[in-house]
């Protein structure tokens, strides 16, 4: 190569080295043209932006407040989806409320009418449900709701009724008397032990699938004799009867 003259514009290494604040720096470039540190007027006018950019409203900074979740509808007939937390322990202890729960949500899946809290005598899977879940016989469920309809006259079953009708029906009372003159000596009382051994016996006759298990059967037993004496009546052995069924029904119905 031939020696050329250096360009007018030509900076030695070391002059740029001792530039102050104000040279050009070679970093950055812009289709040929070179850009420079800014100068005293140019770094205010930068001062001056960006001020008035932190500057901005409030309201523009600030996040957006995170949208509150919307409030869960209420399962029909006043169940709340409250069956599924029932247990074995609450159905011993809060019989009422268990049947309140467990019946209140299986009546709310009755269909037409069941979500304003009464539905049809002739609504299908009202009479399924009543006969698959109680003592009342099939030929004399149209009897038993026709007891049971309101004092406005209309063909119709309320969930309270509805309830009532389950609690009566928990079993057959003529087994109950059967079993009782079976057990006693004088047709009139048995003794505590008899009473809790026809209680054992007598739980074979209600039918249906064993939901509450071998294991279980002695609470049962305790809760619905906790106020018996030395001596048991024919009427109290009739209560001790529907409790027990009244237990093992809910159980079965709630998978407890």
């Amino acid at each position: 190569f031939g020696s050329r003259p250096l360009a007018a514009n030509f900076h030695p290494v070391g002059v740029l080295l001792r530039a102050g604040p104000g040279a050009c720096s070679p970093q950055h470039s812009t289709m040929g043209n070179t850009c420079c540190n800014p100068g005293a007027e140019d770094a205010e006018a930068n001062g001056r932006a960006s001020g008035a950019a932190s500057a901005a409203p409030p309201a523009a900074k600030a996040k957006a407040a995170p949208a509150r979740a919307a409030p869960q509808p209420r399962s029909p007939a006043g169940s709340s989806g409250a069956a599924g937390a029932l247990d074995f322990q609450m159905i011993l202890h809060d019989l009422d409320q268990a049947e309140q729960l467990a019946y209140g949500t299986a009546f709310a899946a009755f269909g037409s009418g069941a979500e304003s809290g009464s539905v049809q005598l002739d609504c299908q899977p009202l009479r399924d449900f009543v006969a698959a879940n109680s003592a009342c016989p099939y030929e004399e469920l149209d009897v038993q709701l026709l007891q049971r309809v309101g004092q406005d006259g209309e063909m119709k079953l309320t969930l309270a009724a509805f309830i009532q009708m389950l609690r009566d029906n928990a079993v057959a009372e003529g087994k109950v008397l059967e079993r009782f003159l079976g057990l006693s000596t004088n047709g009139e009382t048995i003794d505590s032990q008899e009473c809790r051994s026809g209680l054992l016996m007598f739980k074979d006759e209600l039918g249906g699938p064993d939901s509450v298990g071998e294991g279980r059967w002695e609470q049962v037993f305790d809760v619905a004799m906790s106020d018996a004496g030395a001596v048991v009546s024919m009427e109290a052995w009739t209560v001790y009867c529907k409790t027990v069924a009244r237990i093992a029904r809910v159980v079965h119905v709630v998978k407890a």
